[in-house]
């Protein structure tokens, strides 16, 4: 199973596209989804300012503030998205987009005493994981934090 990144830096973010690749395909292959083999998967990940974040926030989850990811994922549930997967076996699968904001997600690292790389890792895979239809719990908290600890 192949998963195409695309990724849009629209922010003065030094995140380099390899590490928001390496953590997203490691991410997908952790996640359990079990698609046909020769299935292409795709998902789209921008970095954008604290404004353009906030400005995207309000609009679609009407929160008026910055938050460090918003993910926006194509099927609501992991059965869902296997399903979509068995009907379209050789052709590719958008799995849906993350927004990331560099400056939210450095500021967090800093305020906890975390590494900023960790955090990173853990917000891309937190992220990835909601697009393959991992709502939050302990199963979704195991594949993230595993992925942060090879970080």
């Amino acid at each position: 199973m192949k998963l195409n990144i695309e990724i849009n830096n629209m922010s003065e973010s030094p995140v380099g596209d390899d590490f928001l690749k390496s953590v997203a395909e490691e991410t997908f292959a952790k996640s359990g989804c079990d698609f046909p083999g020769g299935m292409k998967a795709s998902v789209s990940i921008a970095l954008v300012t604290p404004e353009e974040i906030k400005k995207i926030n309000k609009e679609y989850r009407k929160n008026d503030c910055a938050t460090d990811v918003l993910s926006f994922p194509e099927f609501e549930s992991i059965q869902e998205l296997r399903e979509a997967s068995q009907k379209n076996a050789k052709g590719e699968l958008f799995l849906g987009e993350l927004i990331l904001c560099y400056d939210d997600i450095k500021d967090y690292s800093l305020s906890e005493g975390l590494e900023l790389k960790k955090e990173l890792a853990r917000v891309i895979s937190h992220g990835i994981l909601h697009l393959v239809g991992f709502s939050h719990g302990k199963e979704m908290f195991e594949v993230q934090e595993e992925i942060v600890g090879g970080k």
